[in-house]
């Protein structure tokens, strides 16, 4: 355990570091958001990369693919990967070249449609990720409890104030530098974890395929549509999050985009194969462990070697970090530069200084399956986004914020009704709602279209 915090000490010092370094582009609203706008495509691409991935997949994930075996390896990795490809590919080439000065993405609808309002709206909305920032930071605290010897809830304080202050001092420019560390950290920590069983592919292969393609009870994967369908159009439509989306607005150019985007889905196919150790933990672990507790328990037998556990646990919390301070950023600078519509970086650390009191009091007393909680408030966001978006990439001219804001919350409607009330699987609910939220948004106006642009003052 002295090997684990000597480690996690050199990363955190490490960390300060370059989230210093980060800090001197982030002295105003713009810095803070999206840095110098010339980053590299690489770092970037190992950025964003590092963004996908998080705790949920180095830590909750492999807890599913335990319980139900191959359904959730199959739907967690190759439809969901070919979906996120797909979407990063379609959707960041044209945020980008119609961005002219946005800094967000609800700064960008606000500028697309000439709508305060819908600037207003999906800056507030941004505050559903706080579900997604309380799997990351419960997925961190029960590493940190493994590995460190931290009692949970204080390993949750340490681990949002240790983000949350970097984030709010460094902003993008240190999220990109950090996350560069992290993700070259993940990368190689993956390809240790999915290798600890291979010795015994064999009797793991034997045992995944004993749970069949579809797992009838699972809350996720009880039918061939949830495990390939939802999965794949679900990784589409979580491109459109504003902390991977806005990625597009750290570089110079398209080309760099392009490349940057390559780097992202190479990274996080890597990242992936770390869900090979929930299918490992089905042989050398017994039944009836919890979910999100499988990981941290599998470690400590995978790795016997103190060294190399130490490393691997450090990896992990690295993995979580990497999500959770671009969520920070991407959250700060929309509700503290949306919402009043002028960016300020005091602004933004008060908002994450909000957003910490609430996560810290969540994660300290998570619900039975975290994963499923930041599954709806993060689906949420995104059913409600994916209309207005679409709408504003792909058609030309003046578009009216009428459709636009419809399709917003009759797709929130949609997917909270839903999943509250019909869905167990946050996925179909999410699904179903932009089913009904693109046709809305996509639905013409003629009477507006002609009407003159708002002057701004």
């Amino acid at each position: 355990m002295a090997l684990s915090w000597a480690l996690f000490l050199v990363y955190a010092v490490l960390t300060a570091l370059l989230a210093w370094r980060g800090g001197r582009q982030s002295s105003t609203g713009a810095g803070f958001a999206i840095g110098s706008g010339r980053m590299s495509w690489w770092v970037a691409g190992i950025t964003l990369g590092a963004c996908l991935a998080s705790s949920a997949t180095f830590v909750i994930v492999p807890g599913f693919v335990y319980s139900e075996g191959l359904p959730a390896l199959v739907g967690f990795t190759a439809p969901f990967i070919a979906g996120i490809a797909l979407g990063l590919f379609v959707f960041t080439g044209p945020f980008k070249e119609r961005t002219r000065g946005a800094l967000t993405v609800p700064h960008w609808l606000g500028e697309r449609y000439d709508s305060p309002a819908l600037r207003k709206l999906f800056a507030g909305l941004n505050v559903l990720n706080v579900a997604y920032l309380v799997l990351i930071t419960v997925g961190c605290g029960y590493v940190m409890q493994a590995a460190l010897g931290v009692p949970y809830p204080v390993a949750v304080v340490g681990i949002v104030a240790f983000v949350f202050g970097y984030t709010g001092f460094g902003g993008a420019g240190a999220h990109a530098l950090t996350n560069t560390l992290q993700g070259i950290v993940m990368l190689v920590v993956a390809v240790v974890i999915a290798s600890a069983g291979l010795d015994q592919l064999g009797v793991t292969w034997q045992s995944l395929a004993s749970t069949g393609w579809t797992a009838p009870d699972s809350l996720l994967f009880s039918t061939p549509g949830e495990v390939w369908l939802v999965p794949f159009f679900m990784g589409i439509a979580l491109t459109t999050q504003p902390h991977l989306l806005c990625k597009a607005l750290y570089v110079a150019d398209r080309a760099a985009v392009r490349k940057m985007v390559v780097v992202a889905i190479l990274c996080f196919a890597v990242f992936s194969l770390v869900l090979l150790a929930g299918a490992h933990a089905r042989v050398v672990l017994p039944e009836g462990i919890a979910q999100d507790q499988v990981m941290a328990t599998y470690l400590v037998e995978a790795f016997p070697w103190k060294p190399l556990s130490a490393l691997v646990s450090v990896a992990i919390l690295a993995a979580s970090m990497s999500t959770l301070d671009g969520l920070l950023v991407a959250i700060a600078a929309s509700v503290g530069g949306d919402l009043f519509e002028r960016p300020s970086v005091s602004r933004n650390r008060l908002v994450l200084a909000g957003l910490a009191v609430v996560t810290v009091a969540i994660a300290l007393s998570p619900p039975q399956l975290v994963l499923i909680l930041g599954q709806l408030g993060v689906y949420g966001l995104v059913a409600a986004s994916a209309g207005p978006l679409l709408a504003g990439l792909f058609r030309d001219g003046r578009l009216h914020a009428v459709p636009a804001l419809c399709s917003a919350i009759v797709a929130l409607i949609v997917h909270f009704g839903l999943a509250l009330t019909v869905f167990d699987n946050p996925g179909l609910a999410a699904c179903a709602a932009v089913a009904v939220g693109i046709p809305i948004a996509l639905l013409p106006v003629p009477a507006l279209s002609a009407a003159p642009k708002r002057e701004k003052a």
